[in-house]
């Protein structure tokens, strides 16, 4: 029997849109560069640009961007928004998250920022593995596809006709006969970046996955545990190879359990008969979160 543990060396790297209202004089660049100046100044080194896909620099820990999928609330007249994307360099596992993101989110937050339906958070997850191991891709590809009904119940309801996280097509079949990373890049390549899991990424020198489905947080709590969930969703991926299914589970109870217990978040002696405790603490998180979207 398999031990479900966290895996502490995995690397990972997050964005987090929100938007921020602007109050006083400047533009928007200036208050960016305001949010950058009170991170750093808080312990969290960061830096302010415009939206961009190059790495974080040397001796940042965040980037603060923009991004022009972010919108304001219009509850009030007469308020302007400013649309940020702060994205993290690349974090060398959950400890590495710990001591970045939990104070970044604070100070976000103490700063007045906001979330909504236009907001998302999404995760890049190292899939080293797939360089010589292609059928990883293939084993990720099943987990998701069979639980992507139950993931999308974790997740604000606005998520799953969101453009920007969209469903994935019903293609395990074609992945089948795969062995190698030229066939799984041509089949996977044709799928936009805007994915609940945007596979771009898996053809560079450093081969990753972005899991694009949860709406953006500012609650440390829900993006730690949601960050734990898409971890274990890749290391079950590349322990075990899983099969492809004819039926997508549904979002249900049952399916939730099925799900909790595959990935092991939650102990089953058939499958992983011990289940860390930080583990086993965000499959509790998750019951409870479903719970709330669901009932």
């Amino acid at each position: 029997m398999l031990n479900a543990e966290l895996s502490k060396n995995r690397r990972l790297g997050v964005e987090f849109e929100m938007a921020i209202p602007q109050i006083g004089g400047g533009v928007s660049d200036d208050v960016r560069k305001v949010i950058a100046q009170v991170l750093t100044a808080n312990g969290v080194p960061a830096v302010a640009r415009g939206y961009s896909h190059r790495p974080v620099p040397h001796g940042a820990d965040v980037c603060v961007e923009y991004d022009s999928s972010v919108r304001g609330e219009s509850r009030f007249r007469g308020i302007s928004w400013v649309s940020v994307e702060v994205k993290t360099r690349i974090l060398t596992g959950m400890d590495d998250w710990e001591q970045v993101v939990v104070p970044m989110l604070n100070v976000l937050k103490y700063l007045g920022a906001r979330v909504n339906s236009s907001c998302g958070h999404h995760i890049h997850v190292e899939l080293s593995e797939a360089k010589d191991r292609p059928a990883v891709i293939r084993s990720l590809y099943n987990t998701i596809h069979r639980n992507e009904n139950v993931i999308y119940g974790l997740v604000q309801p606005s998520r799953l006709t969101n453009h920007f996280c969209q469903k994935l097509p019903d293609m395990p079949g074609r992945l089948a006969g795969c062995k190698t990373m030229g066939c799984f890049k041509s089949e996977l390549q044709r799928l936009p970046r805007s994915m609940g899991v945007n596979w771009t990424h898996l053809w560079g020198v450093a081969p990753r996955v972005e899991y694009r489905y949860a709406s953006s947080t500012l609650n440390v709590e829900k993006a730690r545990h949601w960050a734990r969930l898409m971890l274990r969703m890749t290391d079950h991926s590349v322990a075990r190879s899983c099969k492809s299914t004819k039926v997508q589970l549904p979002n249900e109870r049952a399916s939730l359990d099925k799900m909790l217990t595959t990935l092991g978040l939650k102990v089953n002696s058939r499958v992983y008969s011990k289940v860390a405790p930080e583990l086993r603490d965000s499959g509790r998180f998750l019951l409870k979160r479903w719970k709330e979207l669901n009932q």
